[in-house]
């Protein structure tokens, strides 16, 4: 899980009209040029980029992305570095939303979209994940399912509510939501001889109840996703050679991994020491000798001629 910097559909004016903020509509069917062939030199993928999510999504070509796997910042004034975790929950949603608008336009048809949200409070229960799946729902995305991540991280309980009385007891979530999404339609076509999960992994991924422990190695970050949950992920809902997007990518599991399993990549992250450890931890992340994926470039820019989405 990593940050990005703005709320959406909010444009500072520049020049004659500094000093103003203007309200910019964005369109879900918004098209833009073909995509550069993924693995060139100046493809947008295959990179480690720092910016805002919504900024460099709106740089990507339409129908270019496969598999999107993020987690956004909570709200909940986690100390996110190059983020204020602290927008009103009305600004945090509206702002959500612009960047699920944006991530729409580069799924291909039948591309699919895995977010992990986990319950927010204990005392003030907020179901995020309920307002979150409405509003992508509103917004063309067909919901394929939610998988239960059994985190296993009950440990030492301090939050009881009301001990041993019906009065007021507490319920401490073990547990987080992984929500799972299309783009127009269920199938998402590919090349059967590009499946790589055995019968026994499928099997066990069918099941929508997934204990995995929780990363233990955070590098700095205050919730990285532990490599099995993404690996799940990333076989079951992929091909090798598909394009595999995280635009809030911290310090970067989802591309290390996808580059591992023979998935182009692109990880996205506001802030520049996440992207550097990410941009050496992908490095360290070798493909399948059959699947050649290169490695980041050492800009944390997208190439110069990326185009932007109309506005």
């Amino acid at each position: 899980m990593g940050p990005a910097t703005r709320p959406p559909d909010v444009v500072v004016a520049r020049g004659a009209g500094a000093g103003r903020t203007l309200i910019r509509p964005r369109s879900v069917g918004e098209r833009m040029p073909p995509a550069r062939p993924v693995g060139s030199v100046d493809s947008p993928f295959d990179r480690v980029v720092r910016g805002d999510a919504r900024d460099v999504l709106d740089r990507l070509p339409a129908d270019s992305v496969h598999l999107a796997i993020t987690s956004p910042p909570y709200n909940v004034k986690i100390p996110y570095r190059g983020y204020s975790d602290d927008l009103s929950p009305e600004q945090y949603l509206a702002w959500l939303r612009g960047v699920w608008q944006s991530l729409h336009r580069v799924l291909v048809p039948g591309g699919r979209f895995v977010l992990n949200v986990a319950p927010t409070s204990i005392k003030e229960f907020r179901p995020i994940h309920h307002d979150l799946s409405t509003d992508l729902r509103q917004l063309g995305y067909i919901m394929r399912t939610e998988i239960i991540w059994y985190k296993q991280t009950m440990g030492r309980r301090t939050a009881w509510g009301s001990w041993r009385s019906p009065s007021n007891p507490h319920v401490v979530p073990s547990w987080e939501y992984v929500l799972v999404f299309s783009k127009d339609q269920w199938n998402l076509p590919g090349d059967r001889s590009l499946v790589d999960i055995g019968a026994r992994e499928f099997e066990r991924c069918s099941d929508g109840f997934w204990r995995i422990p929780p990363e233990r190695k955070r590098s700095g970050h205050p919730a990285p996703f532990p490599e099995e949950l993404i690996e799940r992920l990333v076989k079951f809902y992929s091909y090798r050679a598909n394009v595999v997007v995280d635009m809030f990518g911290g310090t970067g599991t989802v591309a290390a991994v996808a580059r591992r399993l023979g998935r182009h990549y692109l990880h996205i992250d506001s802030s520049e020491e996440y992207c550097r450890i990410a941009l050496e931890r992908v490095r360290r992340a070798l493909p399948p000798r059959e699947i050649p994926i290169p490695p980041p470039a050492d800009s944390l820019d997208l190439p110069a001629g990326s185009p932007r989405a109309a506005p």
